[in-house]
């Protein structure tokens, strides 16, 4: 039977010899999660890492039986039987959410998932004293949204990378008691005296009168430490040793989005940590492992969720194409989508290739979607009010003042469209690969794999 999707394909991959880092070359929601459950499935991989972001991640994975499960913390190959997840030390992990994504993956089957868990313990633990001072912060700034998930994950990591704050390691919930509600007690007052420096708006009264709450560390050690009681603790012995002895059975999976990246992001609407390879590149370098094979997703057309640049955004597009699993929350803000957007994949990769060769081939999703909406527009260039057109961006220039005045700049610039040709089915078919075929030509890379809907059995991948 003749693949509908050969035009796509320009060179076979190393499938099932290299280690896998999947990278979001967006804003986030490219549908990573969904590419490392295809993977784990088709290559039988065995460990799933996470090396970026916390419990803000969402990652939807639907079975072929039309089951939905959002991965936050655990690796989106749980819903495999057998497969592990590993929390690398670059991960921040709130044990409550934990517990009740567990609970969640239990309801739909998976048996004794905490058993198929494995945590570094130098993990920063997100407490919620974290998570009511990222909500009061963001609320402080009024019209002037950064954009949260609102789950805590930011101020965590930035107390955790600042030496003069205090930071609880996943390691120290099984330690002496008084030293660990010492700790929770000075973070709770930490974050208390900060929350009371910010601008007071409608809301911040209640979020601080819970911030203030003094039986708040007690109730929260009650309820944390029986998740984790037996949870496998290491300092990183149990990932060194898979990836020195079977590293083609090991995928990394990243969070977020690559132009949500803390030093290459659009400041301010960034996440304060690492959203690109590196750490994952890091990890293999530690174990000794082989270089990995470096994919990078991408939606068929663009979204941003939340505050931000967003120059190929589309109010046509945005109505046409709504979001089942992104909606609109009081933190994160509406889920806006806008044209394929050549411009920021292409910085998205080129932010990537200082640790080298960083992204090898592409991964499309969606593309179901663009089905019967007519001709596509495809953004190839950003046009600035004085009509000069860039179709490269630099590199991020130094010092958050200049960040900060370069996304003013790109708020400001309007889309250069490229029309190219409908999409009239839905599934594979000849021209939906010669469509991925030409984004993925402007962008110099091969292709991957191609998804034509939400499961594992929508897709099609390269020889």
């Amino acid at each position: 039977m003749s693949d509908p999707c050969a035009l796509a394909w320009s060179r076979p991959l190393p499938w099932g010899q290299r280690p896998i880092i999947v990278t979001g070359l967006g804003h986030g929601d490219e549908g990573k999660g969904a590419t490392v459950d295809a993977l784990v499935r088709r290559l039988g991989l065995e460990l799933v890492v996470r090396h970026n972001g916390g419990p803000q991640a969402a990652h939807h994975v639907v079975r072929d039986d039309g089951q939905v499960h959002c991965f936050a913390q655990f690796g989106a190959g749980t819903l495999v039987p057998g497969v592990r997840t590993h929390l690398s030390r670059f991960m921040l992990v709130e044990p409550l959410a934990l517990a009740r994504e567990a609970a969640a993956l239990e309801r739909i089957g998976v048996a004794a998932p905490l058993g198929r868990l494995s945590a570094d313990r130098e993990c920063a633990v997100v407490t919620p004293f974290h998570r009511l001072f990222g909500r009061l912060q963001e609320l402080s700034r009024g019209t002037a949204r950064h954009g949260s998930c609102g789950l805590g994950v930011g101020p965590a990591w930035i107390d955790a990378h600042n030496p003069r704050l205090p930071t609880l390691r996943l390691g120290e919930l099984h330690g002496p008691a008084a030293a660990l509600r010492g700790k929770l007690r000075l973070i709770q007052l930490i974050k208390l005296d900060q929350a009371e420096q910010l601008e007071p708006r409608s809301g911040t009264a209640e979020l601080l009168a819970e911030l203030a709450r003094p039986d708040l560390v007690d109730a929260w050690i009650a309820a944390a430490k029986p998740v984790l009681a037996g949870l496998a603790q290491d300092d990183g012995e149990s990932l060194r040793a898979v990836l020195r002895d079977r590293p083609q059975r090991v995928i990394f999976e990243g969070a977020q989005g690559v132009l949500l990246d803390a030093e290459h992001g659009f400041w301010p609407h960034v996440t304060p940590s690492r959203t690109g390879p590196g750490q994952a590149e890091l990890l293999l370098a530690e174990a000794g492992a082989p270089p990995p094979l470096r994919l990078g997703v991408l939606r068929a057309y663009a979204t941003r969720h939340g505050p931000g640049p967003f120059v190929s955004e589309s109010a046509e597009l945005t109505a046409r194409l709504p979001e089942r699993h992104n909606l609109e929350g009081p933190w994160q803000g509406p889920m806006r989508v806008g044209h394929f957007d050549l411009v920021a994949a292409r910085h998205a990769i080129d932010l990537c290739a200082p640790i080298g060769d960083a992204i090898e081939a592409l991964v499309f999703t969606c593309l179901d979607r663009l089905a019967g909406l007519g001709p596509l527009a495809v953004c190839t260039g950003y046009r600035a009010p004085d009509g000069a057109l860039c179709q490269r961006l630099a590199a991020p220039p130094p010092g958050r003042a200049a960040q900060s005045e370069r996304s003013g700049e790109l708020q400001r610039c309007s889309p250069q469209l490229h029309e190219r040709p409908a999409l009239a089915a839905s599934g594979p078919s000849p021209p939906a690969a010669s469509h991925a075929r030409w984004l993925a030509d402007a962008l110099e890379r091969p292709i991957a794999g191609l998804a034509f809907g939400a499961a594992a059995a929508d897709r099609v991948w390269a020889p």
